[in-house]
């Protein structure tokens, strides 16, 4: 066992790597760990993003939800930058008017310039936030940040895009002349978002990941188009862009409470919370509820993916979009100015009835099976590979192909292992087993493998970085999983 201090290819950071490697007849296992005081680090301030997280004027501090009556006889207004203190007439006329957003240092909000800025900060008062696919957020651009957010996993065995895709959702928070619109999360986003939130099963298909995608893409433009309409509706003429957004699969919503309680309806499988900014700089929240219904068809009966803009695909996903009632105005919008014009046919909008219909309500016990999924996914911590590995059952042809695969691995890669057998000084360990998970790499880890000679080219140290030590650990799992097979079906190594 061989405790290596690697030095980061930057030259400015360093972590600390153990690497043993031991080859026994056939056998290769590599084991790399991240210094912990660094891990600690980042789950004390994952918590404290999470702590703040939510703003959601229901959300009590014990965790419960209930609404306040009297916020409904509140005028709305144009909040400051900390959202808690409305800005006065002439802060609010001075926030209507368009302007740069560069002194703000790219902050989705407008600044309130008499607010004093923290000490050690950037002046922002958005604090650290995760998008709906659980990746953190960059508050330059409001994009996931992070290196590797486009690289594979470890366990990764099939490549995938990293295109995405612009949308035709205006994004909020800029000077609003530069058009700019959100941009969807690639299919290596989003298998990651997984991965980063423990929801990688044997029912997730690497290859369905066009597919999901596909399918997000094709709801959030309905979805939009559908707050547009309210906007024109129940507002008027207005150029609406969506500020920001937050996934809330776990909250209940009142009117998805009252319709599963009181009216039988199927309970919705996911939530979103997004806020709009309006011309004039208020800010409106939808609150937006995702249902299936397993009888309207086949999402892809057609085997075509769904195309961006198609409202009639999809049919099973149903989507319930509506104001939030956070003001009188809201209230008003939904009880009276949406009603008046689908009852006058002036628009084509057709809301979610409050009763499902008599083929939804065979489904309400299915819809409470997913919904109790959902809450224990939450409680549950992700499956590191560790624990992937301790529960691991490898068959007897599986456990053929990989003795196979690496007796002859090994066998081309004899020298390099001899190099890390022999090496004495730090510096020729660390060549010697950058060496060997290389030579490794292309026959037992072939996407990521690509994916680091892929980043080469980019002449981005940490992104190098990060291929290399995916590689590292895809390498480190194969030899591990071969461990496994070894002992699982002894006699086929001997």
């Amino acid at each position: 066992l061989r405790t290596i201090n690697l030095q980061t290819m930057g030259g400015n950071q360093s972590k600390g790597l153990q690497s043993s490697q031991v080859i026994n007849g056939d056998s290769v296992s590599s084991v790399e760990s991240v210094n912990n005081a660094t891990m600690s680090q980042q789950t004390e301030q994952q918590e404290a993003e999470k702590a703040t997280e939510s703003k959601c004027p229901m959300h009590q501090s014990d965790g419960s939800y209930s609404f306040d009556w009297r916020q409904m006889f509140k005028a709305a207004q144009v909040h400051g930058a900390s959202g808690s203190k409305p800005l006065s007439k002439e802060q609010q006329e001075a926030a209507k008017k368009p302007k740069s957003n560069e002194a703000a240092g790219g902050c989705p909000v407008v600044h309130d310039t008499n607010q004093k800025k923290d000490e050690g900060t950037s002046g922002c008062p958005v604090h650290p936030q995760y998008n709906v696919y659980s990746q953190p957020i960059d508050k330059t651009n409001q994009m996931p940040k992070g290196v590797k957010t486009q690289l594979p996993t470890a366990m990764q065995r099939e490549e995938l895009s990293a295109n995405r895709v612009s949308s035709t959702i205006p994004k909020g928070g800029g000077d609003g002349s530069s058009g700019e619109t959100w941009t969807y999360p690639s299919p290596q986003q989003f298998y990651n978002a997984l991965a980063r939130k423990g929801k990688l099963g044997d029912d997730t298909a690497e290859e369905d990941m066009e597919s999901v995608v596909a399918l997000h893409n094709n709801m959030n433009e309905k979805t939009w188009s559908q707050v547009v309409e309210w906007e024109k509706q129940t507002y008027g003429p207005n150029k609406p862009k969506l500020l920001k957004f937050a996934g809330r699969p776990t909250d209940l919503s009142p009117k998805a409470t009252l319709k599963h309680y009181l009216l039988g309806h199927p309970l919705p499988f996911d939530r979103h919370d997004w806020t709009v900014l309006r011309d004039n700089g208020v800010t409106v929240r939808y609150v937006i509820d995702y249902y299936y219904d397993e009888t309207r068809g086949d999402n892809m009966e057609t085997g075509k993916l769904p195309e961006m803009h198609d409202r009639d695909a999809s049919p099973t996903l149903l989507i319930d979009v509506r104001p939030a009632l956070d003001a009188p105005e809201q209230l008003f919008a939904r009880a009276v100015k949406m009603p008046y014009k689908i009852w006058s046919a002036e628009t084509t909008f057709t809301p979610m009835p409050l009763k499902g219909t008599a083929q939804m309500s065979t489904q309400v016990e299915e819809s409470k099976n997913v919904w109790k999924m959902i809450q224990d996914s939450v409680k549950e911590s992700p499956v590191d590979d560790s624990q992937s590995l301790e529960n691991m059952v490898i068959s007897e042809s599986e456990a053929k192909d990989i003795a196979l695969n690496f007796a002859s691995t090994l066998k081309s890669c004899r020298s390099m292992q001899k190099r890390v057998d022999a090496c004495r000084t730090e510096d020729e360990c660390m060549k010697a087993s950058m060496d060997l998970t290389m030579c490794l790499g292309p026959k037992f880890c072939p996407v990521q493998h690509k994916s680091l000679v892929k980043t080469l080219g980019d002449d981005d140290e940490l992104k190098i970085e990060a291929a290399l030590t995916t590689l590292s650990e895809c390498v480190a799992f194969q030899g591990a999983k071969r461990h496994i097979a070894q002992e699982q079906h002894p006699s086929i190594f001997k």
